[in-house]
């Protein structure tokens, strides 16, 4: 009898920014910003971005107990004062 592959985990699996934002019930406007500073790395693929499920679990891991929103305007003002 031959033994069925069963994938142990989908942490590869890539997520577009709408399927992000529900995950983390915000907008992908947010999730967008996120990805603009270098906060969560992404995939392009021309104008499409993706997310590996495995970065968006680290980014969380990251910044746990934060206030995304802080975290996201400071790298902003950095990003801002680089210019």
């Amino acid at each position: 009898m031959k033994a069925e592959f069963v994938f142990p985990d989908d942490g590869d699996r890539l997520l577009s920014l709408t399927e992000v934002a529900e995950r983390l019930r915000t907008s992908g406007t947010f999730i967008g910003r996120l990805v603009d500073v270098g906060l969560l790395p992404c995939l392009r693929f021309r104008k499409n971005r993706r997310i590996r499920k495995f970065a968006l679990n680290d980014f969380l891991k990251r910044h746990e107990g934060e206030d995304l929103y802080e975290v996201l305007e400071e790298a902003e003002g950095r990003v801002k004062n680089r210019a």
